[in-house]
């Protein structure tokens, strides 16, 4: 048997474990999943419309006091914007009937409207404060206290089905434990059973290996066989001959040394540039010559030709500034990022140098980093339009409750009782706290 199919067989039982695991969490997930669902389709909906009729009916009876008060046209024009989304949200709620009494309690929701619409109307032909305090406010108490109805009887549903949802997850999770904890005891074993077979013949090779590594190049492995551990083990003896025959020559260490550091540099992520004392390009790493599109067989100018005007232009200014003695350039922040296109859309490179020196402190070249900052300077814009959204939703319903807090306190809404106006007071006082608040966010901002 190869060692491949070897391999293949100390896998299958975690394999099968994973396969088993992924049945039962599908299975999980699918139930809380409909449960969910169901939630959502037969509760959420109405809990939403009898919180928005709410506020449409307070909108309405606002509208009714300005028609006490003698503004009839800005009541009348605000008791019809709200009355048409009213009613639209009654009908949502008269086709979503879910759960035992909702019927009824719709029922009495839609036989309040229709006398609060009724009472409004006369009220409309004849605004007095009398029939706003005898027709009008009882009904408007009636259809809050009915639309309360129906949103108690949809939370009370959904607090049960959620109760009902953990107690499935419970019973689900405990399932999935004693599963996972029988199949990963069962996959562990069988796994280490079949991979212990499968080290014997490593360890010699790991012992050569390893003494290869400490330097010692006259080791070899001694493996017998003609599977891919025999073949191995000859390709690692070949290969240690030909290291030590190569470790002989100083060419050879030079090249060593050589490509350590080309390996160095390559292992960077962010395009690194070397330049020597007089400019010229001396090497890359291969995110510069991938991103960058860079030939450094072509010299300073015909090397940095490919790159963007404007990074290339950033890349000298860098570079000059520390071949005229002024020390490494750090950049101050994301602000002097450079743009470049790319096909992923716009990179956002960040130039950096740093002097080379030579034994004797002299400056040989200039190592040029471009730090790729695009997710950083996403990040920032992101940051600065959701701080500025965030400020302005709060910023324009607060100017309206000041408002409407002053106009009570004037007078226009009516006479008020000298608690009315402490309570008044008081809320002024905290919307002109909040505004101060919301200003000062702006301005940290």
């Amino acid at each position: 048997m190869t060692l491949r199919r070897k391999l293949l067989l100390a896998q299958l039982p975690l394999g099968l474990v994973l396969t088993l695991l992924g049945i039962v969490s599908v299975v999980t997930v699918d139930t809380l999943g409909k449960t969910s669902d169901r939630i959502l389709r037969d509760n959420y909906r109405s809990v939403l419309s009898a919180q928005r009729m709410k506020e449409f009916v307070e909108r309405i009876d606002t509208a009714a006091l300005f028609l006490v008060a003698g503004e009839n046209e800005r009541g009348i024009a605000q008791a019809e914007t709200y009355r048409t989304p009213f009613e639209q949200e009654l009908r949502v709620q008269e086709g979503n009937i879910t759960e035992a009494g909702e019927l009824e309690a719709t029922r009495e929701l839609r036989a309040a409207w229709s006398a609060y619409t009724r009472a409004f109307d006369e009220l409309e032909a004849n605004p007095v404060a009398a029939v706003y305090f005898d027709r009008l406010e009882p009904r408007f108490k009636a259809v809050s206290a009915a639309a309360d109805a129906v949103l108690a009887l949809n939370q009370d549903a959904m607090v049960r089905k959620s109760e009902e949802a953990r107690k499935i997850a419970r019973s689900k999770m405990n399932l999935m434990t004693g599963v996972t904890l029988l199949a990963l005891c069962a996959g562990i074993f069988s796994s280490f059973w079949l991979t212990s077979r499968l080290m014997l013949p490593l360890e010699s090779l790991s012992l050569a290996v390893r003494r290869v590594g400490e330097g010692d190049h006259s080791a070899r492995a001694a493996v017998e066989g003609d599977d891919e551990i025999a073949h191995l083990a000859r390709e690692i003896n070949e290969m240690t001959t030909r290291i030590e025959t190569y470790r002989r020559s100083s060419l050879g260490e030079l090249l060593q040394a050589q490509l350590a550091s080309q390996a160095a540099i390559d292992s960077i992520p962010d395009p690194v540039i070397i330049f020597a004392v007089d400019g010229g390009l001396l090497c890359s790493n291969q995110a510069a010559d991938i991103m960058l599109d860079m030939d450094i067989s072509q010299g300073s100018s015909g090397g940095l030709a490919p790159v963007d005007q404007e990074l290339r232009a950033a890349i000298e200014r860098v570079r000059d500034h520390v071949l005229t003695g002024k020390g490494p350039y750090l950049p101050k922040g994301l602000d002097e990022a450079v743009t470049m296109p790319s096909s992923e859309g716009e990179r956002y490179l960040l130039p950096r140098a740093t002097p080379v020196y030579s034994e004797e402190k002299v400056i040989t070249g200039v190592t040029v980093i471009l730090q790729d900052v695009t997710r950083l300077r996403r990040f920032d814009d992101l940051r600065r339009n959701l701080s500025a959204g965030f400020a302005h939703q709060i910023g324009v319903p607060l100017g309206s409750l000041r408002m409407a807090i002053h106009v009570c306190i004037d007078g226009a809404a009516g006479e008020l009782t000298p608690k009315q106006l402490d309570i008044l007071y008081a809320a002024r006082d905290e919307c002109e706290r909040m505004q101060t608040i919301v200003e000062e966010f702006q301005d940290l901002t």
